[in-house]
């Protein structure tokens, strides 16, 4: 309600250049050039989505997803718009957010029919805006799970350092240094015991989030600890409602800036990535993730 707001306000802030809001996440963009039933519009950015929402004169159009076409400068984007009497959004993924800062004028079209919706927008002031209004985006609600947190003193060190030895050997001898050990353990009743560890210290060698991490389970306490999952660094949390053969569901999340949350059921013996869109869905369905 707050982004449709603004979007309806902005005529009366919208200069030539990129503006910031007067709070949250949103950026006003510029008055429009070469328009065609577009009168301005907004940049908002909630739970780590990006959404670009226009005002257009048609009150009468059919609410629906069109096909459209967003140009930074030279280079298009296929997209798919939300049309509604008085409103077109867009969702911008992060490639067309470099762009934005970068670009020098952002033009966008609706379907080919004549006198579609259509109107460039200058991408002055883009950069500095975008780089100020980022940080207040809010995160993912991840409210419906449990988060694992791991600590570099938390007693579970001690345990995963041995599980660990052969991968910390191939660190140092790749960068010469020594990575950060953190871990946790969960008791999952009945024996069941879980281990997850981080190892981070470097991008290059570790991707993006400079991390790795690391699963291990075991059905009793006396059974010796085995691998369950693996993967670059991310959030981690556990699903207290859904699991399998006792071992609950994961779920993950990129750090700093993550929008797509990733369910992980176990199959049995380890961790298997559920098909993104059926994961999706299910934690659309549980609340957790709003578009």
């Amino acid at each position: 309600m707050l982004s449709s707001l603004l979007v309806v306000s902005a005529p009366a802030l919208a200069s030539d250049r990129w503006e910031e809001a007067g709070s949250g996440a949103v950026a006003i963009l510029p008055v429009p050039v070469k328009a065609t039933a577009i009168t301005g519009g907004s940049l908002v950015c909630a739970e780590q989505r990006w959404t670009l929402r226009l005002r257009s004169e048609d009150r009468d159009a059919s609410p629906g997803l069109v096909q459209a076409k967003l140009t930074v400068d030279e280079e298009s984007f296929p997209v798919m718009a939300e049309r509604r009497p008085g409103l077109v959004s867009v969702s911008i993924d992060r490639e067309m957010i470099e762009g934005l800062k970068s670009g020098a004028g952002l033009a966008i079209s609706l379907g080919s029919e004549q006198q579609a919706p259509a109107a460039t927008f200058a991408l002055r002031n883009s950069r500095k805006v975008l780089e100020a209004i980022t940080p207040r985006c809010s995160q993912v609600d991840m409210s419906a799970f449990e988060q694992v947190s791991l600590s570099e003193t938390d007693p579970a060190v001690e345990r995963a350092r041995p599980l660990l030895a052969a991968e910390t050997k191939l660190f140092r001898e790749a960068t010469t240094a020594t990575p950060k050990l953190a871990a946790t353990h969960l008791d999952r009743g009945e024996g069941r015991e879980m281990l997850f560890a981080t190892l981070c210290g470097s991008s290059w060698y570790y991707g993006r989030s400079g991390c790795s991490l690391f699963g291990y389970v075991r059905p009793t306490p006396a059974d010796e600890w085995r691998e369950a999952y693996n993967s670059e660094g991310m959030a981690l949390y556990i699903d207290p409602k859904a699991s399998n053969g006792g071992w609950p569901d994961l779920v993950t999340l990129e750090r700093n800036g993550g929008v797509e949350a990733i369910r992980w059921t176990w199959n049995g013996a380890r961790y298997e990535l559920r098909d993104p869109l059926v994961a999706g869905d299910d934690l659309t369905s549980t609340g957790a993730l709003t578009p």
